[in-house]
């Protein structure tokens, strides 16, 4: 776990795909001396071929690219497509663990001054149908997220020798404070939970989340129900609806339980919402690759960071709400009436959660 706060002179956060793709798009072109690229889902698609293209740009150049995607999330690749990679002197691994444990992290760094993390895989249809939410860095806290691209990369075999990064660097004193945040095998599996449950523990005025996979744990529920029992704003945003729809299932069986707990669930009617942030307070925001569930709990390698920043803060309060107009509020009187066979379906869900 790499989790020291560290400093960012320049937060900006990214909620569309286009915009999300332009600003990746300006700072790998930028790019002089190292490019590192971590991601669940890469698909050799118009989109991924609009990064591919500057990243082979760039290595053709003497820039040293470093891509790492996940065997599962990004099965699609072709031996071909690969093989394009390295032989214009792109160095491409894949994670491949014999377990179930995944690589659900999406991180790009360049030259160590700038990096990207948040939900946005890289594909057309993250692009067109999802609404998502990213975070581009500047500062001390790129570094946190080179050294969980280099602990990676050491784990799909590779050999990490701090890029090839060379001349003067620019003066990041100073901006706000960042705690980055990796979860994954070994004793700090839980971190981003922990981290999670520390911050809505502490909470004394709003807890806002919004999360695509909402399979909490006893932990977390408690902590959500007891913040809202001594006053706390609670409120989640899920999807109506899930690209999986077991989760989904698991997802509503649990808001029964919240909303008797005082906790405001909201289900998102439009595209399908794969933002997972948190506002606590005015002075905590959080955007990641982190689900409230126990894959990314307990299980998936994930990356979180939590901005210590009011301007942050109340930009995400503007997204929040902006999202809420999307939403439906989910009421005890109108779950009440839901079918037999939903109940029956949230309850297969609820029982499969912990491997969903």
């Amino acid at each position: 776990m790499r989790n020291s706060i560290t400093f960012s002179s320049n937060t900006r956060l990214l909620l569309n795909g286009r915009e999300t793709l332009s600003a990746m798009k300006d700072a790998l072109t930028r790019a002089e001396f190292c490019i590192n690229l971590e991601y669940f889902a890469f698909h050799d698609d118009e989109t991924g071929r609009t990064l591919t293209r500057i990243l082979v740009h760039k290595a053709s150049h003497g820039v040293k690219v470093r891509m790492l995607t996940d065997a599962v999330g990004s099965w699609r690749l072709t031996r071909k497509f690969v093989r394009s990679l390295r032989d214009s002197g792109i160095e491409f691994r894949t994670f491949t663990p014999f377990t179930l444990h995944h690589d659900h992290r999406k991180i790009i760094t360049v030259d160590g001054m700038t990096g990207f993390l948040g939900g946005f895989n890289i594909g057309d249809v993250y692009l067109r149908q999802w609404r998502d939410t990213h975070l581009m860095l500047r500062g001390d806290a790129v570094s946190e997220l080179d050294g969980i691209f280099a602990d990676m990369w050491t784990k799909a075999g590779g050999k990490f020798d701090g890029g090839n990064v060379a001349g003067s660097w620019p003066d990041f004193s100073g901006g706000v404070p960042v705690r980055v945040i990796a979860s994954g095998t070994g004793k700090d599996y839980r971190a981003i939970a922990d981290e999670y449950i520390r911050v809505i523990s502490a909470a004394r005025h709003r807890v806002w989340i919004t999360t695509p996979y909402f399979a909490p744990d006893k932990v977390l529920r408690a902590a959500l129900v007891t913040a809202a029992g001594r006053g706390v704003d609670v409120r989640i945003i899920i999807p109506s609806s899930s690209n999986h729809p077991l989760v989904s299932w698991a997802s509503q069986s649990y808001i029964d339980g919240l909303i008797a707990g005082g906790v405001r669930v909201f289900t998102y009617r439009e595209r399908f919402i794969h933002a997972k942030t948190l506002i606590a307070d005015s002075h905590v925001a959080s955007v990641g690759t982190a689900n409230l569930d126990a894959l990314s709990s307990g299980i998936n390698y994930e990356v979180q960071a939590f901005v210590y920043s009011t301007g942050l803060v109340r930009e995400l309060e503007k997204v929040f709400a902006d999202d809420l107009m999307n939403c439906t509020e989910e009421s005890a009187s109108e779950r009440r009436k839901r079918p037999a066979m939903t109940r029956l379906k949230e309850l297969a869900g609820r029982l499969l959660s912990p491997i969903l």
